[in-house]
C-alpha cells in the first residue's frame, strides 16, 4: 500500500508541475489562439456557403437567414451563370497556372545550372538582379507590362509598343492568359532557380565523374545521376510554383479584367465587391482546396523521393564546375541580358511612368516631377496633387510603414515562442500540432485567407468586437500570414542554443519567462532579427492578403496603388508601387548583410 501511495502521490506531484509548468500553459494558450485564429476562419468560411445570408433575401423568395442550404454552392456549379461564375474561371487559372509553371520550371532550371555549374563569369553580381523579380511586388511587374503593351482598344493611352512602333498590339499580347502567364513566370522564376541552384550545389562531381570514366556519355550521365538528384527539388518548384500562381490577385485582375478573362481569385474579389458574398466564399473555398491539393502532391513526391538521392555525407565532398570554353562569355550576355529584362526594366519602367505628364506620350517635354512633387491640379490627375503633397498617400505610407513594422516584431517574437516549443518539446504531441497550425497559414491563397477574416470578424461574436474596418485586423491576419516564416527562421536559432545554460540558469532559480527573455532571445537575436526582416518585406508588398479588408481609414501603399490602377490614374500608381518596390530592395539588402554577418561568425566558430 505504501508504494501505491508513493507512486500516486509522484504521479500526483507530475501532474501538479505540468499544469503550472509555464511553457505547456503558453502552449495550450497559443494552440487555442491559432486554432481560432486559422482553424475556426475556414470553418466560418464554410458555414457562410451553407446557410442563407441576410443579403440572399434579394436573389431568392426561399431564403431564411441562418436556414441550411445547398443554394451557393448549387448556384456557382449548376445555375445559370456557372460558367462565368466558376469554370470559365477555374480553366483560366488552371491554363495560366500551367503556363507560368512551366515557364517558371524551365528559366530556373537552365539559370541555376548556369550560375551552379558552369564557370559563366559575374556570378557575384547576377544572383541578386535574378531575384529582383520575386523581391518587388508582382503587381510591379504587371504594370511594367501594361505600360509596354497596353491597349487603346480596350481604354486608355497607347503603351511604348505602339508609340514607338506605330501599331497598336494585339489584345492576346496586351491582356489574357499569355501576358498574365509570362508576368507569372517573371515573378515565380527566382523561386525555382533558388530550390534548383541549391540542389545543384549538392552534388558531389566525384559521382559524376566516375561515370563518365566507366564509359558513360555525357547525355547518360546527366540523366541518370544530375536530374534525379534535382528532381526532389524540381518537383518541388513544380507544385509549389503552381500552387502560389492559381492563388495570385495582382497579375490576373490588371491584365485580365480589362477583357473580362477572370481567374477564380478575380472572380472571389469580383463578386464581395458585387455584393454576392456567399459565392464569393465557394470561390475561395475551391481556391484552398486547389491549394492543399498542390501542397499535398509536393508533401507526397518530394517528401517520399527526396531522401532516395542524398549526397552529401561524412566522407569527401566535391562540386565540379563545368568549363563553357568558348561559349562562356556569349552565354554571360545572354544570362545578363535576361536578368537586366526582368530585374531592372520593371523598375525603370516604374519610374518613367510616374514622370510623365500625359500618359501614352513618351518625349522629352512630356516629363513632369509633378506626380512626385506637385500640388493639386483640377486639369491634371483629376486634381490629385503628388505623392508629397497627397494627404492619401502619406497616410498610406505612414500605415504601411506602422503595420509592417508592428506585423514583423509581433510574429518574430510569437515565431521564436513556437519554434521554442517545437525544439525543446520535440516529442510532445501538442507541440507538434502547434507547429503544424502555425504552419497552415502558408498553404492558405492569400485573398482566400483574407476572406475568411472577412467572415470571421465581420460581427461581434460573444467577447470579441467586430474587427473589420480597423487597424489591429491589419496587424492580426499580417502577424498570422507571416507566422510560417518567423517559426522556420526561430527553429533554426533555437536548434543552434544548446540548453546548458538554461539548465544552469533553472538550477540558480531564474524563472522560465527570465530564462527567456535574458537567454534565449539575445542569443536567438540573428534569426529574430531575419525572421523580423522577412516579415516587414513581405508585409510591405502584400495587397491580396488586405485588399478585401482595407476601409478608407486604414489604406497601405499597395491597396491605394492598386485604387489609382483601377482609376486610371497610371503615373501615381506606378510612383507607389516603385516606392514599395525600393523599401523592399532595402529591405532584401539589410537581410543580406545580417546574413554575411551570420555566415562570418560561423566560419570564425569553426577556425
Amino acid at each position: 500500500m505504501t508504494d501505491i501511495s508513493q507512486i500516486s502521490r509522484k504521479g500526483a506531484s507530475q501532474f501538479r508541475r505540468a499544469i503550472i509548468d509555464p511553457v505547456n500553459i503558453t502552449m495550450l494558450l497559443l494552440l487555442a489562439v491559432l486554432a481560432y485564429l486559422v482553424i475556426w476562419p475556414f470553418v466560418q468560411l464554410l458555414i457562410e456557403t451553407l446557410t442563407w445570408g441576410q443579403g440572399d433575401r434579394r436573389i431568392s423568395r426561399q431564403a431564411v437567414p441562418g436556414e441550411f442550404t445547398w443554394f451557393h454552392w448549387l448556384q456557382a456549379t449548376t445555375g445559370p451563370l456557372s460558367s462565368k461564375m466558376l469554370y470559365g474561371p477555374l480553366v483560366n487559372t488552371l491554363k495560366t497556372g500551367v503556363a507560368a509553371t512551366i515557364l517558371v520550371l524551365v528559366a530556373g532550371g537552365v539559370l541555376a545550372w548556369c550560375v551552379v555549374r558552369s564557370d559563366m563569369p559575374g556570378k557575384r553580381w547576377l544572383q541578386p538582379v535574378l531575384t529582383l523579380p520575386y523581391i518587388v511586388p508582382s503587381f510591379a511587374i504587371a504594370l511594367a507590362w501594361e505600360t509596354v503593351f497596353r491597349s487603346p482598344k480596350v481604354g486608355g493611352q497607347p503603351g511604348i509598343y505602339e508609340a514607338f512602333l506605330g501599331v497598336a498590339p494585339p489584345e492576346w499580347l496586351s491582356y489574357g492568359a499569355f501576358p498574365i502567364s509570362i508576368t507569372l513566370a517573371i515573378h515565380y522564376f527566382p523561386f525555382a532557380y533558388l530550390l534548383v541552384a541549391g540542389a545543384l550545389a549538392t552534388i558531389d562531381s566525384q559521382m559524376e565523374e566516375s561515370a563518365l570514366i566507366s564509359g558513360a556519355g555525357r547525355l547518360m550521365t546527366l540523366r541518370r545521376i544530375t536530374f534525379p538528384v534535382v528532381a526532389p527539388a524540381f518537383v518541388a518548384a513544380l507544385i509549389l510554383t503552381f500552387g502560389k500562381t492559381i492563388g495570385q490577385f495582382a497579375l490576373p485582375f490588371l491584365l485580365g479584367a480589362p477583357t473580362q478573362f477572370h481567374t477564380v481569385a478575380t472572380m472571389v474579389y469580383a463578386n464581395l465587391t458585387l455584393g454576392l458574398d456567399s459565392l464569393a466564399f465557394v470561390l475561395a473555398i475551391v481556391l484552398i482546396g486547389m491549394s492543399l491539393i498542390s501542397i499535398y502532391l509536393s508533401n507526397r513526391f518530394v517528401g517520399n523521393k527526396s531522401r532516395r538521392f542524398e549526397t552529401i555525407s561524412g566522407k569527401g565532398f566535391r562540386s565540379r564546375v563545368i568549363a563553357l570554353g568558348g561559349w562562356r562569355w556569349p552565354i554571360f550576355l545572354a544570362v545578363a541580358f535576361f536578368a537586366f529584362m526582368v530585374g531592372i526594366v520593371p523598375l525603370i519602367l516604374l519610374a518613367v511612368q510616374s514622370v510623365m505628364l500625359i500618359d501614352g506620350f513618351y518625349g522629352l517635354e512630356n516629363l513632369t516631377p509633378h506626380f512626385w512633387t506637385g500640388r493639386s491640379n483640377p486639369e491634371i490627375a483629376f486634381g490629385e496633387p503628388g505623392v508629397l503633397h497627397n494627404n492619401i498617400i502619406l497616410g498610406a505610407t505612414w500605415n504601411t510603414l506602422k503595420l509592417a513594422f508592428i506585423s514583423a516584431i509581433i510574429a518574430s517574437v510569437i515565431g521564436l515562442v513556437i519554434a521554442y516549443i517545437t525544439v525543446r518539446r520535440a516529442h510532445n504531441p501538442l507541440a507538434r500540432a502547434l507547429d503544424q497550425i502555425a504552419f497552415i497559414p502558408f498553404l492558405f491563397p492569400t485573398i482566400a485567407f483574407g476572406a475568411m477574416y472577412l467572415t470571421l470578424f465581420a460581427e461581434p461574436v460573444g467577447p470579441i468586437p467586430a474587427l473589420y474596418g480597423t487597424f489591429a485586423l491589419l496587424v492580426l491576419i499580417s502577424v498570422v500570414s507571416r507566422l510560417p516564416y518567423s517559426v522556420k527562421t526561430g527553429v533554426t536559432a533555437i536548434t543552434q542554443i544548446g540548453q546548458e545554460l538554461e539548465e544552469a540558469a533553472e538550477l540558480a532559480g531564474a524563472s522560465w519567462t527570465m530564462r527567456f527573455r535574458r537567454i534565449i532571445m539575445p542569443l536567438a537575436s540573428s534569426g529574430v532579427l531575419s525572421g523580423m526582416m522577412v516579415s516587414f518585406v513581405g508585409v510591405m508588398r502584400e495587397l491580396s492578403l488586405i485588399i478585401l479588408l482595407i476601409t478608407p481609414s486604414t489604406r497601405v501603399l499597395m491597396t491605394v496603388g492598386f485604387g489609382y490602377a483601377e482609376e486610371g490614374l497610371a503615373q501615381l500608381s506606378n510612383a507607389l508601387v516603385l516606392i514599395v518596390a525600393v523599401l523592399t530592395i532595402i529591405g532584401e539588402l539589410i537581410l543580406m548583410w545580417i546574413g554575411k554577418g551570420k555566415m562570418a561568425r560561423l566560419r570564425e566558430k569553426q577556425s
